[in-house]
């Protein structure tokens, strides 16, 4: 997939600047070598980067990011993509166990939503969304090792018993998190593994990361 993605990316460089990836880069405020990264599939650009694109050369991200081709070909006059949200998934696993430590934060793919339907069935606005995969059975029934899940990093205030990602000292961990009074109350969904607590002085150390709202599960 990253392959497929890194073709259609030459496609668009040899389109705007007859395939000199140094042009590209300085036409696009990149780093020739990250141009070259991107488009050797060694590397993904951040959703800023790509948004950019959209915005100054028209390149249709729905393309670009899944392959599906409007009538417009792969640069577009038409303000579709702009009905179109692409979360990131991160190359990090969130525990549902023990912990699992943060690798790096190298986006391994995007998954492309209608704001509309973030908006009707899920309650967000599209930003700050990113995906990452569930590790461990702590989170059983709720949660399988494997799931996708969906985070709204914008909600990192516990406003009422949810499950949350959560970085703590033994890694990236989603939990299901409760405020009581002045403290926050962790606990697994799986009745085999200990919960605790959290004072919210310490959530500088231990910080929210964000809601998870959404769940992708191979059947």
């Amino acid at each position: 997939m990253a392959n497929a993605f890194a073709r259609r990316f030459q496609l668009i460089v040899d389109r705007l600047t007859q395939g000199n990836k140094k042009q590209f880069a300085e036409m696009t405020g990149k780093s020739a070598s990250h141009i070259y990264k991107i488009c050797r599939g060694t590397s993904r650009p951040s959703m800023a980067y790509l948004e950019s694109l959209y915005d100054d050369f028209r390149v249709d991200l729905n393309w670009l990011l899944t392959g599906d081709q409007n009538d417009s070909g792969q640069i577009s006059e038409t303000s579709g993509s702009k009905e179109i949200v692409y979360a990131p998934m991160f190359d990090v696993q969130a525990s549902a166990g023990m912990g699992a430590a943060v690798q790096n934060e190298e986006v391994s793919d995007y998954f492309a939503f209608n704001k509309a339907f973030l908006s009707r069935q899920l309650g967000v606005s599209g930003e700050n969304l990113a995906f990452v995969t569930i590790s461990g059975d702590s989170m059983l029934p709720t949660f399988q090792d494997g799931d996708q899940v969906l985070v709204d990093m914008s909600r990192k205030s516990v406003q009422s018993e949810a499950v949350y990602l959560i970085q703590t000292e033994d890694g990236l961990m989603a939990k299901r998190v409760k405020q009581n009074q002045h403290e926050l109350s962790i606990t697994s969904d799986n009745p085999e593994y200990p919960g605790w607590t959290l004072d919210l002085k310490k959530l500088e150390e231990n910080p929210v990361v964000g809601k998870i709202v959404w769940c992708a599960r191979a059947v």
